[in-house]
């Protein structure tokens, strides 16, 4: 079960760093006197679900690159703790059925 939840905040890492290239990339030409980026509220939304840290303290703190990262592994590590305790009793159950 370790394990699992190690993958949940590696994929939450993920997810954070695959974020921060996306916005580097395209609001690279903005910092350097080139037109400004707008997102769409689908992306706004799209961004929050996924990096759940920018909505609890993003709008309000302003959070450095590696820290967004380790807070939404730290946010994915917690939410696979609650789902794969929840579904520790099912697995068992399937470990039995099979002798």
């Amino acid at each position: 079960m370790v394990r699992r939840i190690g993958y949940w905040a590696l994929a939450g890492a993920g997810v954070a760093f695959f974020w921060f290239i996306y916005f580097v990339c395209l609001t690279w030409t903005a910092y350097h006197g080139g037109r400004g980026f707008n997102f769409s509220p689908a992306m706004r939304i799209m961004v929050d679900i996924t990096a759940p840290i920018r909505p609890l303290l993003g709008q309000h703190h302003a959070i450095t690159w590696y820290w967004s990262i380790v807070l939404n592994a730290t946010i994915y590590a917690l939410a696979g703790l609650v789902v794969e305790t929840a579904f520790l009793p099912f697995r068992m159950s399937l470990l039995r059925a099979r002798h």
